[in-house]
């Protein structure tokens, strides 16, 4: 593996960790024209080449997704300066084992009637392309790289940004 290909697989590595480690993120789907954006908790699943959503039947996404299975996610870690944009292709499901999977108890506050409830889907979102932007976790260290920014006349530097394949 040279250089570059090496670095290529670290970014990859770096965003699939993000998506671990922030978790939730905002769905974006589109309805015509309109772009629309929801909270959801991801499960990401390196192994699967996948990000799994439990979703529910009566909201909006699901038929979006199923007019136009393009989407993105966003994650997002103010605290550690860590952003993560994520687009590919998202199909709505009924698969009861993956159900079953994805189902803690902290689910019951969407669906008080348990995983057996039949409004409950999944969204299975198969990434294509990932662009993160990973800088120092201190508001100390943000602020200390602008001013001396500012009095050399360079950019500031605010840690990595990698647009990289995931598909």
């Amino acid at each position: 593996m040279n250089e570059n290909e090496r670095s290529t697989a670290e970014a990859i590595d770096r965003a699939w960790e993000m998506m671990e480690d922030i978790r939730i993120c905002m769905l974006v789907t589109r309805e015509g024209e309109t772009l629309r954006a929801r909270p959801m908790d991801a499960h990401p699943s390196r192994e699967e080449g996948c990000i799994w959503f439990l979703s529910d039947r009566r909201g909006h996404k699901d038929d979006e997704l199923n007019r136009d299975p393009q989407a993105a996610l966003t994650f997002a870690k103010p605290g550690d300066n860590a952003y993560l944009s994520v687009s590919g292709q998202a199909e709505v499901s009924n698969d009861r084992a993956k159900i079953d999977e994805l189902w803690s108890d902290m689910n019951k506050a969407f669906w008080p009637k348990g995983k057996t409830d039949p409004n409950i889907c999944v969204v299975r979102f198969l990434p294509e392309r990932a662009e993160y932007w990973d800088g120092p976790s201190t508001s100390i260290g943000v602020l200390f790289k602008m001013m001396a920014a500012r009095i050399s006349g360079s950019p500031t530097d605010l840690g990595e940004n990698r647009k990289v394949p995931l598909d």
